[in-house]
């Protein structure tokens, strides 16, 4: 079977997981696909990172760090053949990644995704603040702390992150991982109370992010799959969202459609 087949082998089959799920079902690994007798040994995929990266939200979780089965690493890993260890965890920030998960990827690892970024310029504190009613100001004020942060010393940071990556895996392929908008600029949700303006600010700051990212990601030679365009017209409040809102047990992450149809072709494209 083609790469390409494969890959829409997966993608039909973690759909039909999303449209058969039922709500508070155990979530059951992609069956494996029974190949032929003369298989080649199979190359090693490390996937490191925080909840997105997880598949937090998407599909009940399977252990304590937030894991499900409709993450992009274990699709694209199904997809491509590749022995996976995930090591992405929720709440994990570019400071556990260096010392929580990369002491424990091979250096015979043929490729690495790295999601990192979002909780350190503060996504959870800053959405809740912004959620409470009139406090545009306020919410201004957290966004542009954020802002002031990446326009400092993030980059850096995330750069030495990537090249210790590149440094104990010096034969993988890297791809470093973005973030999508969140926000459509509508709020569907009598829970919170982001004005237009919030969303605004909210999404600019994901687009610095992953401006930073991208830099951070080219000064090592690592590849960026940046999941915005993807993502368009999808956002949280759209007519078919695929980022779970406040109503969610886990606000605002990619939920199946979005690990699906927007992360696993955005990071596939950089993959191979």
């Amino acid at each position: 079977m083609s790469m390409f087949r494969r890959f829409c082998a997966v993608t039909v089959t973690a759909l039909a997981l999303i449209l058969v799920a039922a709500p508070g079902a155990s979530a059951h690994p992609v069956p494996q696909h029974r190949g032929g007798h003369h298989s080649a040994p199979q190359r090693s995929y490390v996937a490191l990172g925080d909840s997105f990266a997880a598949g937090t939200g998407a599909a009940p979780a399977t252990d304590a760090c937030g894991r499900s089965n409709l993450a992009y690493p274990r699709l694209l890993a199904k997809a491509a053949r590749l022995k996976l260890t995930t090591l992405a965890c929720a709440g994990a920030t570019m400071t556990d990644v260096a010392t929580k998960q990369l002491p424990s990827v091979s250096p015979s690892a043929r490729y690495v995704t790295v999601q990192a970024g979002g909780n350190d310029i503060g996504f959870t504190q800053v959405f809740g603040l912004c959620a409470q009613q009139d406090n545009d100001d306020q919410c201004a004020a957290a966004v542009a702390q954020s802002t002031a942060y990446m326009n400092s010393t993030f980059t850096g940071q995330a750069s030495a992150l990537f090249a210790a990556v590149r440094q104990i895996a010096p034969q993988a392929r890297i791809v470093v991982v973005g973030y999508p908008r969140l926000f459509s600029g509508k709020d569907c949700s009598p829970l919170v109370d982001y004005s237009a303006k919030e969303q605004r600010l909210m999404n600019g700051a994901i687009d610095l992010l992953n401006t930073r990212l991208s830099q951070a990601a080219a000064s090592v030679g690592a590849r960026f799959a940046n999941p915005t365009r993807s993502f368009k017209n999808h956002a949280w409040c759209a007519r078919l969202p695929w980022i779970t809102g406040p109503e969610n047990p886990v606000a605002f992450h990619p939920n199946a459609l979005g690990q699906v149809l927007g992360y696993l072709p955005t990071v596939a494209s950089k993959f191979f």
